[in-house]
């Protein structure tokens, strides 16, 4: 399919901010993402929304197509390379001097936007990158699964710990929810190609972290993650997440790179989790499943049916990354 691009008689000539949107397959909820950022408190001529279709076969293009008179937008199109690659591709074709790292499955508070930008104001510095906050949609926030992998486990996303305006290192420069100075990137370093999921941000963080990068929390900087993630393809995004830490610790051989890509005692723990890997899914399946049968029939999770289930997960999804990495290293 050839290279296709649009852009929007709105198009501002130089922008302060460019919002970079990678998706793949999801017009539906990419539509949510582009109406969210129609009501920005930040002028609509300081920002432009780049979206990087990554060879979607759905309606991507027609919900892009849709908005080009809405929002200062530019489109462009290309075949399926993976997510290093389409933040490349957006950051490349950017223009505005501050890059937004944007998911297409979280929306955008009216004041986004507005306050990445207060924050580089306040810290313009090349090397300062700012981190905002990512809520729950209220639809979600219940469900058992995406409140322990964003509050308990760690394994999406974790705020608790982090307070507004903490400075905070290169593991902490979270694709999604992260803004920076594009020439920062532009010169010191881009995302690796290599990475088609997962990994991408913070390998991209561990290079900018030997030439200065700092992370700034701001918890004013607020966007919505609308869509849940179910057991299974849980599973499937942690194998993949295993897929690419081996990856990285082929690319960092340093010590604090093997420990953050769950390396270090490899050949110790998979041993022992190998031969009871299904059923170590399986019952967490299950304990997952009760779970959300208790919450459709009405019913609030008591302490014991919350506290199986967080465990269940801690063990199915540690599981889950440690069977990626040793296939990944099997296949290298």
């Amino acid at each position: 399919m050839p290279d296709r691009s649009l852009s929007t008689e709105h198009s501002v000539a130089v922008p302060l901010l460019s919002v970079v949107i990678c998706t793949y397959n999801r017009a539906p909820l990419l539509t949510q993402v582009l109406e969210s950022l129609c009501g920005q408190t930040l002028p609509a001529e300081r920002f432009e929304v780049v979206i990087i279709n990554d060879g979607s076969t759905d309606d991507t293009e027609a919900v892009a197509a849709s908005y080009a008179k809405k929002l200062p937008l530019r489109y462009f199109y290309q075949r399926n390379a993976g997510l290093a690659s389409a933040k490349n591709h957006g950051l490349f074709a950017s223009r505005g001097n501050l890059v937004f790292f944007m998911d297409d499955d979280d929306i955008a508070t009216e004041t986004l936007l507005e306050e990445h930008v207060k924050t580089h104001l306040k810290f313009p510095a090349q090397h300062y990158a700012v981190l905002g906050y990512t809520a729950l949609d209220p639809e979600i926030r219940q469900n058992p699964l995406m409140h322990f992998v964003t509050e308990v486990g760690s394994f999406l996303f974790s705020y608790p710990s982090l307070k507004d305006g903490d400075i905070l290192d290169y593991s902490y420069f979270w694709g999604g929810r992260s803004s920076c100075k594009r020439s920062f990137l532009l010169e010191h370093g881009v995302f690796n190609p290599v990475f088609r999921f997962g990994a991408e941000d913070i390998e991209l963080g561990y290079r900018l972290s030997k030439h200065g990068l700092r992370v700034i929390y701001n918890k004013n900087a607020v966007s919505i993650m609308v869509r849940k993630i179910d057991f299974d393809a849980f599973c499937h995004r942690l194998e993949r997440q295993g897929s690419s830490n081996y990856v990285m610790s082929r690319l960092h051989p340093e010590p604090e790179i093997q420990r953050w890509a769950e390396i270090v005692d490899l050949d110790k723990n998979w041993p022992m989790i190998n031969g009871h890997y299904d059923v170590i899914v399986k019952s967490a399946r299950d304990l997952d499943s009760i779970a959300n049968l208790k919450l459709a029939a009405g019913f609030d999770l008591d302490d014991e049916t919350r506290n199986l289930a967080y465990r269940g997960y801690w063990a199915a999804f540690k599981a889950c990354k440690l069977k990626g990495i040793v296939k990944k290293r099997n296949l290298a």
